[in-house]
């Protein structure tokens, strides 16, 4: 082999050992790099491409049985807590409520009647006393006359005996003590039928009282029975008007018009994007270090890398995805393969970001939980997530059916007259 050839082969072979060596330098550097990264990063990252967008789906359904006249709301629209969503026919419902306003109109004036007998009856009972005292009075009046006339028919008859009186004045005392005991004996019976009488009204009045039992108008049952009917009516008639409890954004409804529904037809629903969170599902490996609380970031397969969502742990669910299911899988099997589990964990999102890029439900997520904070609880909730939910939407039938009823009420209660000026 010349020289030239030698040299050839030379350079060659050290050019092979060079890039052999810049290989192996730059494997060494990525491992180091990935070593330094993982101890100083990584390890203190959890993260997951299994996470969705998830929110309080409201499923709003009728509450009364009607015809739908009219519908307001369609797919895609924003509405605002008490907005109309569907209308339906309320013209059985407006009857129910006259008649319910009849029958309590009916049930106060009755109860007023039953006062005034028991008033009445009271006053008889007072009435039948006095004439029992009359007819004592009288009875002891016949009384005494009686012992008159025997005292005088027992003196005039001694001096008969002696001669003094005729028998003409002794037959007139004998008839003037047959006259008083006749007297004696009617004022008796007087003074018994008096206390028959007063016992009869006493034992009516106890059944007028019993019947009132002391309670004020708006307690006599008759009276709360139809104003227990009014309040039904009122609602009845309130809820032929379908209202959004919460603001959202309406989803396809399940009504159309003309349609007869039942109460418990669902309507539509309702999704309130701004309160959605993120449900993420971490391998059960890499959920020791996760606590309420930590700092997330994530992204969305809708937007890509360019938007980052901020947000917290708000809760990490007491079981596995597999156990939640609707058919728990069973592993006690003789061809059992280990799976790794995952663990759902809940992060609430930041408002902010969603303002400008909202997400919708079931959107595909990134997340990566921060673990550096190690000072949150292992379970339990945000207070954001844990916040009680409420809407007042439904309120304002019930308050609209008392004052219905407090008006029934006092128009059918006469108003004291005022006294005449002379």
């Amino acid at each position: 082999m010349s020289d030239g050839a030698q040299q050839s082969a030379s350079r060659n072979g050290l050019g092979r050992r060079r890039g052999l060596l810049a290989i192996a330098a730059a494997v060494v550097l990525a491992g180091t790099s990935a070593a330094l990264w993982w101890w100083a990063v990584g390890r203190w990252r959890a993260t997951t491409d299994d996470a969705y967008v998830n929110a309080d789906v409201v499923q709003v359904s009728a509450l009364t049985t009607g015809t739908v006249k009219a519908i307001a709301v369609h797919a895609g629209q924003r509405v605002r807590r008490g907005d109309l969503l569907v209308e339906l026919d309320d013209a059985d419902a407006r009857i129910a409520l006259a008649q319910a306003e009849a029958a309590l109109a009916k049930a106060v004036r009755g109860a007023r009647g039953l006062t005034s007998t028991a008033v009445a009856a009271e006053a008889g009972v007072a009435q039948r006393r006095s004439e029992v005292e009359a007819a004592r009075a009288n009875l002891a009046a016949a009384d005494t006359a009686l012992a008159k006339a025997q005292s005088d028919l027992a003196r005039q008859t001694a001096l008969a005996q002696r001669g003094f009186v005729s028998p003409d004045t002794l037959t007139a005392l004998r008839a003037a003590v047959e006259a008083a005991e006749a007297n004696r004996a009617a004022a008796a019976g007087a003074l018994a039928a008096a206390l028959a009488g007063t016992g009869q009204a006493q034992a009516q009045a106890q059944a007028a009282v019993a019947q009132v039992d002391g309670a004020p108008l708006a307690g006599q049952p008759d009276v709360a029975l139809a104003a227990a009917n009014v309040r039904q009516a009122v609602l009845a008639l309130a809820r032929t008007r379908i209202l959004a409890p919460v603001d959202g954004v309406a989803g396809p409804r399940s009504v159309q018009l003309g349609e007869r529904v039942a109460p418990g037809t669902p309507v539509l629903s309702l999704v309130p994007l701004d309160g959605v969170w993120v449900d993420a599902n971490f391998k059960e490996t890499e959920i020791a270090a996760l606590r309420v609380g930590q700092p997330a970031t994530l992204t969305a397969d809708a937007y890509g890398a360019a938007v980052v969502y901020r947000g917290r742990v708000a809760g990490i669910v007491p079981a596995t995805g597999s156990a939640l299911s609707l058919l728990p899988a069973q592993n006690a099997t003789g061809n059992w393969i280990k799976v790794v589990q995952r663990v759902p964990v809940r992060i609430w999102l930041d408002p902010a970001p969603l303002a400008a890029h909202p997400l919708q439900v079931g959107l595909s997520m990134q997340a990566s939980v921060d673990l550096h904070d190690q000072s949150g609880p292992r379970l339990g909730l945000l207070p954001e997530a844990a916040r009680t939910q409420r809407t007042d939407v439904y309120d304002g039938a019930a308050r609209d059916a008392d004052a219905l009823v407090a008006r029934i009420v006092a128009a059918n209660v006469p108003r004291a007259r005022k006294a005449r000026q002379p």
